[in-house]
């Protein structure tokens, strides 16, 4: 993508106008499908929001890094808030593809929580982490909380702002749902 951004350079600015405060690009044009001032692209079924120039489908959030820097964003532009259609500017990060992960929603574990899952064998909660593609154990807990607390410490030591990690309070909660199903299930 980094060349092509550099080519549509002065087509892309002919065409499309960004708000950096609001993350919304609107049309300056007309054409048969849009009027100017209509918002450009749509958001995709993965969530991110894709403007669609001369055929080809560009992530509104790269658009967005070049069109207030002037740079092509050569590695991952992420969104800090994790909300893929959120395009303000001060929403936006440069991250490697580690980093871009880091901040990534996982639930796809037995837990809910990122990095934590039960281990029936052991009868324990299990906190691992994977950084640059090398999984380190974290140790087995005998509460989702100790878990959880150490996945915490280690994405913040490994991530440090890009961490998405939860609170204190969320962890309190995500654990009394799972103890309030345990309980019905046994009933």
């Amino acid at each position: 993508m980094a060349d092509v951004t550099r080519k549509l350079n002065d087509r892309l600015r002919d065409l499309l106008e960004y708000n950096p405060e609001t993350g919304e690009f609107f049309w300056k044009i007309s054409r048969s499908t849009v009027t100017v001032g209509d918002t450009a692209g749509s958001v995709y079924p993965n969530g991110y929001r894709y403007i669609q120039i001369d055929g080809l489908d560009y992530r509104a959030g790269r658009l967005a890094w070049f069109f207030v820097t002037g740079e092509d964003p050569v590695e991952f532009v992420d969104h800090r808030d994790g909300v893929r259609d959120n395009n303000r500017f001060g929403n936006l990060r440069l991250a490697s593809n580690s980093l871009n992960q880091a901040n990534a929603k996982w639930s796809t574990n037995t837990s809910g929580i990122k990095g934590v899952r039960w281990q029936p064998t052991r009868g324990k909660w299990i906190a691992v982490i994977t950084v640059n593609g090398r999984a380190k154990n974290l140790g087995r807990f005998a509460s989702i909380v100790d878990a959880a607390k150490a996945y915490r410490a280690a994405a913040v030591d490994a991530w440090g702002e890009f961490a998405l990690v939860p609170s204190d309070e969320e962890i309190e909660a995500i654990a009394e749902e799972l103890e309030q199903k345990r309980k019905a299930a046994v009933e």
